[in-house]
């Protein structure tokens, strides 16, 4: 970002080109839009975009935090099974993950289609940070039932390997349903944390 917001209508501005960035992808995908359809969604100037984004991958990047940041709060809402149930756990976040992939009118799929071309080390770093926060909580409160040695390689290792997953069966039509990778992948990272 060239300049920071500091007064309300800055910030108001800034919001507006990065939710208006997330229109444009929808209408005309990733790689159909300009800064100029981006200015003109938000209902700004070229000129006023460029005050605070050097281009369309800048606009793109601001997006893509936002909602790693939207997706990690949102985490840790997640109605988690109190009795310390494993299983029941990792398959709700499992199927948060694919609500949120077939959610926001196609704008996650379409990055997922370009995921090759997207910021994704800082949105893996933000993930995995939450799913280690989830995870220091489940495994600090049920120590006894499931303790857990070298948490944060676990994790490292599962986060991983289940957004890779998702991704790519998301990404690419598969001759498998949605439920059995869901199964799938909650064996996978049952059976590696017990």
């Amino acid at each position: 970002m060239r300049k920071k917001p500091k007064q309300k209508r800055s910030r108001q501005m800034v919001d507006a080109l990065i939710e208006a960035t997330a229109t444009a992808i929808v209408e005309r995908g990733l790689e159909g839009i300009t800064t100029h359809h981006i200015a003109e969604t938000a209902g700004v100037s070229v000129g006023s975009l460029y005050q605070y984004f050097d281009d369309k991958e800048a606009l793109v990047e601001a997006l893509v935090d936002k909602l790693a940041n939207e997706i990690a709060q949102a985490l840790l809402r997640l109605p988690m099974s109190q009795d310390g149930d494993l299983r029941c756990n990792v398959a709700l976040i499992i199927q948060f993950g694919f609500g949120l992939l077939n959610s926001r009118d196609g704008l996650y799929l379409e990055l997922v289609r370009n995921w090759h071309s997207l910021p994704t080390d800082r949105v893996m770093d933000i993930l995995q940070q939450s799913f280690m926060d989830l995870s220091r909580v489940y495994f600090l409160k049920h120590y006894q039932n499931n303790p857990i040695q070298d948490l944060h390689v676990r994790i490292f290792i599962i986060s991983n390997s289940v957004m890779f997953t998702m991704v790519r069966f998301i990404g690419q039509p598969q001759m498998m349903t949605q439920e059995e990778i869901t199964r799938g992948l909650t064996d996978m990272v049952v059976g590696y944390l017990e």
